[in-house]
């Protein structure tokens, strides 16, 4: 996300394209145009970020259009929708395979055969496993700057590094406290993920 980050440094991106889509409070007051907007925005962001490679390999980005789902076509076996044409991601399943945060979704495979395909890069699966297989938190370094995350896993002292979110300027102390999980201090990027955690893992 670093290399991909770095590309926006100085760009404004569009967002009235088609026209303003908000009222004189800046609350939106249409929001057909809003999407019509927002769509643009996106797919010039693709533009941006698919125009150079990384590391010398192509990056593919599509705009995704925040009504379709990417579950959209699979079925996962015991959820309450299996046999119907509706999908539903069961919730074992994002806790086993996700981690969420405010502005990102990492996604692992398990090591369950039946669920997951192999890992393609068994070196970096090694690494990713210092953090139960997934990317450590943004970490602010002593100087003020944000820490390369492969770097972290490599050198970091793993009982220093920060919780996910911690250093995200939109949310403070007393947001962040409420979107830890009381029983197990799991971090969720919104309370009612932290509700159905707590129902799913912590019933009284």
């Amino acid at each position: 996300m670093a290399t991909l980050s770095q590309k926006l440094a100085g760009i404004t991106l569009p967002i009235n394209k088609y026209g303003s889509h908000l009222n004189s409070q800046g609350q939106v007051n249409d929001s057909k145009l809003a999407m019509k907007n927002f769509r643009y925005a996106g797919e010039a962001l693709c533009a941006l970020w698919k125009r150079d490679p990384i590391f010398g390999k192509p990056v593919t980005v599509q705009y995704t259009d925040q009504k379709s789902s990417p579950f959209n076509d699979i079925i996962f076996p015991g959820s309450e929708k299996e046999g119907t044409n509706e999908s539903v991601v069961p919730w074992k399943w994002l806790e086993n395979h996700t981690r969420m945060c405010q502005y990102s979704l990492d996604i692992k495979k398990c090591e369950d055969a039946s669920c997951c395909s192999p890992k393609r890069n068994e070196e970096a699966a090694i690494l990713l496993a210092e953090n139960d297989g997934f990317l450590p938190p943004v970490t602010k370094g002593n100087d003020g700057h944000f820490l390369n995350l492969i770097h972290i896993l490599e050198y970091c002292d793993k009982l220093k590094i920060p919780g996910y979110d911690v250093h995200c300027p939109s949310i403070n102390a007393n947001t962040y406290g409420r979107l830890c999980c009381p029983e197990c201090n799991a971090y969720f990027p919104t309370l009612s993920i932290v509700t159905q955690h707590k129902k799913n893992h912590h019933p009284k």
